[in-house]
């Protein structure tokens, strides 16, 4: 799973592409969260526009949520914007669907400049 995290100055860039799978975004989500920088960031840009592959299923979804919910303890307010290929894609949906209630903001883009927009980025 290539990916690629560019620490900015208010933020986090994420890049995936080629072949994902969940247990690869958990793993990769473990690594930000345990980073002291993280605590600090306003945003998360997470781009998966690259990626060809996804094996990744609801249980997979679901796990990832409960572990960026937890992550909203250690940064209460951080804008999470998704760039994805469709915004039909039901997994994602189920995703950004399992932080209603939370005070993060997460939405899904179909491009980089709308995603960028809506941070301030």
């Amino acid at each position: 799973m290539p990916n690629i995290l560019t620490w900015e100055k208010n933020g986090l860039y994420w890049k995936y592409t080629d072949k994902i799978t969940g247990e690869e975004l958990l793993d990769a989500s473990t690594i930000v969260y345990d980073d002291p920088r993280f605590s600090d960031i306003k945003y998360k840009l997470v781009d998966f526009i690259d990626v060809k592959i996804a094996e990744v299923d609801k249980e997979d979804i679901i796990r990832l949520a409960c572990q960026h919910r937890a992550a909203v303890l250690s940064n209460p307010c951080v804008k999470n914007a998704i760039v994805i290929d469709s915004k039909s894609n039901k997994l994602a949906n189920k995703f950004v669907e399992l932080f209603k209630g939370s005070n993060w903001e997460v939405q899904l883009f179909q491009n980089i400049d709308e995603a960028n927009e809506w941070l301030g980025r």
